[in-house]
């Protein structure tokens, strides 16, 4: 599906080729859930150098059509007052040999049907939560059965799930550690004493939420990091998932 480009009146006009350069990003994040690197669009422009690449994003953050991240992210590019439905979650799965005994090829397409791709989230700001999702870190492959343990409800659409990494060892005393990677579900609400990912600001954190009245928390499960107050809504804090699980790496 082809993004479309409604005209701005309180924008300044772009020219022909940065409408192309536009649409090129707008279409890729609608595809894939997350922009295009310097290079691809490059690639897709036969661009001689990124450094073309970088004048036409300028002009485009100039006239306030995206925004760049500052933070060097290599697809940090978020496009203003454009809401994408990411379609990032791989649907496809292995290709079976040809050779393959039958009674076994739909128990096999079973078990390879869950595994799939998810983004890693990377920078974003609390203002507008799709931002983490805008400028992945990566992507990894996981067993969503796995961390789904329930069986959505008839018709539902299937949940959508993402990795983040955590950022600091607020959540050690639970085991959640600095470095380590969480599988969430995508929501943007938690019930009480749910571990949330959610950004504070601009900051990624991995965090309990819970209520005091009517303040809402986050709450850091190591007494040296403070809890963070929040009223929901207010923009300083933006829950964007409730984890189901981790995954660590040694060494």
């Amino acid at each position: 599906m082809k993004a479309t480009i409604s005209p701005d009146s309180t924008k300044q006009p772009l020219t022909a080729k940065q409408h192309d350069v536009l649409r090129f990003l707008q279409d890729y994040t609608e595809e894939r859930g997350f922009p295009p690197t310097m290079k691809e669009i490059g690639d897709k422009f036969s661009f001689a150098s990124t450094n073309a690449v970088t004048q036409y994003l300028v002009a485009l953050e100039r006239k306030g059509y995206i925004r760049r991240s500052t933070k060097g992210a290599s697809r940090g590019i978020q496009i203003v007052d454009f809401m994408p439905q990411p379609k990032h979650i791989a649907q496809t799965a292995p290709a079976l040999p040809s050779t393959m005994h039958r009674s076994l090829a739909p128990m096999l397409n079973h078990q390879f049907q869950s595994v799939k791709n998810v983004v890693i989230v990377g920078d974003g700001i609390a203002q507008n939560p799709l931002s983490a999702f805008l400028s992945p870190r990566g992507q990894i492959k996981i067993d969503t059965d796995f961390f789904l343990s329930d069986a959505p409800l008839p018709d539902a659409p299937p949940p959508q799930l993402f990795a983040a990494i955590v950022g600091d060892d607020g959540m050690s005393a639970e085991s959640l550690r600095e470095g380590d990677i969480v599988v969430a579900k995508q929501q943007f609400s938690a019930s009480e004493g749910d571990i949330v990912v959610a950004l504070f600001h601009d900051t990624l954190l991995v965090r309990r939420f819970v209520r005091m009245g009517g303040v809402s928390e986050l709450e850091a499960a190591t007494k040296t990091f403070p809890p963070i107050s929040f009223h929901e809504g207010s923009g300083t804090v933006a829950i964007i998932g409730v984890v189901l699980g981790q995954m660590r790496k040694f060494a």
